[in-house]
């Protein structure tokens, strides 16, 4: 080859080569954008190697390290409560009261049609509170023959109060009201007018005076028992209230104790004091640590 043919040669090589090393720049420039774009400044801690390479084939499919992991978890679950059916829940309700339906064209025409089953549902209903009177009849007789044998008549039944008309139901709805519902004698007093007629509240106070009476026995022996034991528990609570032998038209403080242990019986009492007497009276006989 001669001599000016590889000066030739050489030129064009070295042109080729400038032309490379500028596309390879242009190249090099386009990946940094790229990776700029995709994945950031690489300065996050969180970026994986991966993250700072852009590559083809097996090096890019691996999965990324960063992503959060899966894990199966598994629980348990409480088994739905069994619904509770109406005919289920008021199955002991008696039955007081039958309504059949007949359709119009049967009652129209009985002697065209024959039963053949029957659809039985059901309403619930409520007869409210109401008062009635029991009659007790006793009657006078006298001797035929003796006529001068005095008349004679049964004995009255004892009654509960002794000259009241309350009955035992009466007495234990109005105290189940006031204790086990919380529902006030002035409230009770309202409400007895729609039972038929009307209750004084200071009437039903004296009856619930009558049934705590009626206790004393259960909460003596409750009392006794707490005292025989050698360990007790006690406290009092302060309670306003009215008295009006005391302030009429104010309210004085009182006192509630309440002596008890754990797993046994509480007993309260009720004190006009807090002071030492009170509670060496309310715990007389006991021997042990208070």
């Amino acid at each position: 080859m001669a001599p000016a043919q590889i000066m030739d040669r050489l030129t064009e090589t070295e042109a080729e080569r400038n032309a490379l090393r500028d596309e390879v720049a242009d190249l090099r420039a386009q990946v940094e954008w790229f990776k700029r774009n995709l994945f950031g400044t690489g300065k996050s801690e969180t970026l994986d190697a991966l993250q700072t390479r852009l590559k083809l084939g097996e090096e890019a499919a691996q999965p990324d390290a960063s992503a959060p992991k899966k894990e199966t978890i598994s629980y348990e679950r409480a088994k739905p409560r069994k619904r509770d059916l109406p005919a289920e829940r008021f199955k002991n309700l008696p039955v007081l009261e039958t309504t059949e339906l007949i359709p119009d064209a049967v009652k129209a025409d009985p002697e065209a049609y024959e039963r053949i089953g029957e659809e039985v549902t059901f309403e619930v209903k409520i007869t409210p509170p109401k008062l009635w009177k029991r009659a007790i009849v006793r009657g006078k007789f006298r001797h035929k023959l003796d006529r001068s044998r005095p008349p004679t008549i049964a004995p009255a039944l004892k009654r509960p109060i002794d000259n009241s008309y309350a009955s035992a139901e009466l007495l234990a709805y109005i105290a189940l009201g006031k204790y086990l519902y919380h529902i006030p004698l002035y409230r009770q007093e309202k409400m007895s007018a729609h039972w038929g007629a009307q209750l004084s509240r200071k009437t039903m106070a004296d009856w619930i005076e009558a049934v705590a009476d009626w206790f004393n026995p259960i909460y003596g022996r409750m009392r006794a028992k707490l005292l025989e034991g050698d360990y007790l528990q006690a406290d009092e609570t302060p309670v306003r209230f009215m008295d009006p032998d005391q302030k009429k038209g104010k309210t004085t403080q009182g006192y509630l104790w309440v002596i008890g242990k754990p797993g046994s019986d509480v007993v309260f009492d009720w004190r006009l004091g807090r002071g030492y007497d009170e509670a060496t009276s309310l715990l007389d006989g006991f021997q042990g640590v208070l």
